[in-house]
């Protein structure tokens, strides 16, 4: 773990104004499950489950497929280097178009929901402008809008560095940006929506043999199988802060659960 994610997993407690009265869960979407426009009614009905149920909703969104590369690739025919810290703002409009979008949806399906961009959001980093670590979050606005709505969508992917400039978490980070939120909620889970509906011990794909779907996987297990499915920063913090993570597909209502507690083979299906 860098030191910089340590900042953040030494706080033992979320932040005293960032603790909501209500039922709040996280969820994460994306984009092997928002691919297009076409697919943010079926996030905005997996949304609706969890309000209807009581819940408030802070759902977390990447960018629509190819985006962020489509975004890079303008970067570079402009000259703009790979480095460049002027980049990552551009990079996430990807996320923030796709957050505004899942809003919409949501409105649409008759929900009380808002759209917060990386700077409103608030969580501050440090580090390389590509690969930064997450050390606070600012969340007031996140609290007011948590407040006032029953859904939050924010872009994942994006912070703010100290000298006030957008920075990255790496690619897979909206999941960094999903356990980020769930810790300083003072959450015990938070869950991320895949393509698939929980880790394997072998890629579902896989001609050879029966995959195995995990009820139960320890950290060290989700490192080893999750491959890209699930970014390993966010693997660190989530451990690091008692924040389980459960890894499920569009419309299932059980996945993997990922936390200190593994779970044997005869468990496993």
């Amino acid at each position: 773990m860098s030191a910089s994610l340590a900042l953040v997993a030494d706080q033992s407690k979320p932040v005293a104004a960032l603790a909501p009265a209500a039922d709040v869960v996280v969820l994460k979407f994306g984009s092997s499950v928002l691919r297009d426009a076409s697919q943010a009614p079926a996030v905005a009905s997996e949304i609706y489950g969890h309000v209807r149920a009581g819940r408030k909703v802070v759902a977390v969104v990447s960018a629509l497929a190819g985006q962020t590369d489509q975004l890079l690739a303008d970067a570079r025919s402009l000259g703009l280097d790979h480095e460049n810290e002027l980049l990552p703002a551009y990079v996430v409009l990807g996320e923030e178009k796709a957050a505004a979008l899942v809003a919409v949806a949501c409105d649409r399906v008759g929900l009380d929901a808002v759209g917060l961009s990386v700077r409103e959001l608030g969580i501050v980093a440090e580090g390389p402008a590509q690969h930064a670590r997450p050390v606070s979050l600012k969340g007031e606005r996140l609290h007011q809008a948590l407040a006032e709505h029953e859904v939050v969508v924010v872009p994942g992917f994006g912070a703010v560095r100290s000298n006030g400039r957008v920075a990255l978490l790496g690619r897979g980070g909206s999941d960094l940006t999903a356990v980020v939120l769930a810790a300083e909620l003072g959450l015990k889970r938070v869950r991320l929506v895949k393509d698939v509906d929980g880790l394997y011990d072998r890629d579902p794909a896989s001609e050879t043999g029966t995959p195995l779907r995990y009820r139960r996987a320890s950290w060290d297990t989700a490192r080893q199988v999750g491959g890209a499915l699930v970014q390993h920063d966010a693997i660190d913090l989530a451990e690091a802060r008692g924040v389980d993570i459960e890894v499920a597909a569009l419309g299932r209502a059980e996945g993997t659960i990922v936390g200190e507690r593994g779970a044997p083979r005869s468990e496993e299906r």
